[in-house]
């Protein structure tokens, strides 16, 4: 029954940072600056781009730091409670510069956290569970986007954008409180205090152990290629999310209803998807989920690519929901079963690095493609989609030699 709290505990985190993700990334935070406060977008995206290339940089040195302590909750709590402040303080300025400096920390604070956040599941799931509580974990967070957009649409309609920002901070808050008080870092040979990496004999070795750490990680059994195939697959992933809406309006000519319609349809979706394919990866390996995992997106891509009934855009959505909520409930358990304990903080400071990365690439090989094949019209769209393939083919390759390193249920 404790064991259960706990998880449960564990898994609130995933909705909490949901609040932050819809509410202020997505949506109301830019609206309010770009629509209320006229503000050009590419200032957004610069605040949005720098504080996410912070975390890329600092989140692998901070989870060596994390391994070298055997500590990964006074990061976690740390970073939440950063970003919950300098959430609650969005819109108390009449200075948009400093609004910006607000949401990039709290952006920081938000993205950093889920690094120690994905370290703790190893502590809090049954080794022969970890998919099915990765995936509980996902569920979670993907009813969270519902509950946030809900609980947060009467805000809007009655008092407009910027009233959304404090609740937002609350709500985060409260959903994260039980995985702050009652997770717990378990009790290892040797747990470091914060301080102790101060002292003068320790500073001295620190950037050695960072490296060595770094080094170490990235050449455990089977984990450069499921860096490599975690790449490829959340470059599609990412794409999907920032540009989708986007090719439904342009390819499948849906309005600004049956978008919104079409990402709560695909967000149930998610959370199925999310829960069922931990399930199945407890119980026929990660490596092998994950791989049939990138054959439903190459299923999606070609059935977005080729169909031309605007009708059959709920299936697609349907089919991209499921393959989203998959992609990182398996990832993250792979991630763990790859990994000794005392190494979690490493892995995941460069999964997220991966992510980070593969945000940028798959954006950037998105524009270049639609800028290439511009003078086909719409078609140039259905291009652009076709030609995500690439990353899945690339991805399964590092999977197959994955499974040749890892033969045993993997």
């Amino acid at each position: 029954m404790r064991q259960f709290f706990l998880i449960v505990s564990w898994g609130l985190y995933d909705l909490a940072n949901q609040f932050f993700a819809l509410n202020i990334v997505s949506l109301y935070f830019v609206r309010w600056l770009t629509i209320e406060k006229q503000v050009p977008e590419i200032f957004y995206s610069i605040a949005f781009s720098i504080s996410t290339l912070v975390v890329a940089i600092i989140t692998p040195v901070l989870g060596s730091v994390s391994d070298i302590l055997n500590k990964r909750m006074p990061f976690l709590i740390f970073f939440t409670l950063l970003s919950v402040i300098f959430t609650m303080m969005l819109g108390t300025t009449g200075n948009i510069v400093i609004e910006l400096v607000f949401f990039a920390i709290a952006n920081c604070g938000c993205q950093a956290a889920v690094v120690f956040y994905n370290a703790l599941l190893v502590d809090v799931a049954p080794k022969e569970k970890i998919g099915l509580v990765s995936g509980f974990g996902r569920m979670l967070a993907y009813s969270g986007a519902l509950v946030a957009l809900y609980l947060v649409k009467p805000i809007v309609l009655k008092s407009g954008y910027q009233a959304t920002f404090f609740p937002t901070g609350m709500w985060f808050l409260i959903f994260a409180l039980p995985s702050m008080l009652f997770l717990k870092d378990k009790a290892k040979k040797e747990n470091r205090g914060l301080f102790s990496l101060l002292k003068k004999d320790r500073a001295a070795g620190i950037v050695k152990d960072l490296k060595t750490g770094l080094r170490a990680t990235y050449k455990l059994p089977g984990f450069s290629d499921f860096l490599k195939a975690s790449f490829y697959g959340l470059c599609v992933a990412n794409v999907i999310i920032i540009f989708m809406s986007a090719y439904a309006t342009n390819v499948f000519k849906l309005n600004e209803t049956q978008i919104i319609n079409v990402v709560g349809f695909s967000t149930f979706f998610a959370i199925a998807g999310s829960l069922i394919s931990g399930y199945i990866c407890d119980r026929v390996g990660s490596v092998r989920m994950l791989m049939a995992i990138f054959f439903l997106w190459e299923v999606f891509i070609l059935l977005g690519a080729l169909v031309k009934k605007p009708s059959m855009y709920l299936g697609i959505g349907a089919l991209a929901g499921i393959s989203l909520g998959a992609t990182w409930t398996v990832a993250r358990a792979l991630a763990v079963e790859l990994t000794p304990e005392e190494k979690m903080g490493n892995v995941f400071g460069l999964f997220n690095l991966a992510g980070y990365l593969s945000a940028v690439m798959g954006a950037l090989f998105w524009g270049a493609m639609l800028f290439c094949f511009s003078r086909f019209g719409v078609l140039s769209y259905r291009i652009s989609l076709f030609s995500l393939s690439i990353f899945l083919v690339l991805g399964f390759v590092y999977l197959l030699r994955l499974v040749k390193a890892l033969p045993v249920k993997a």
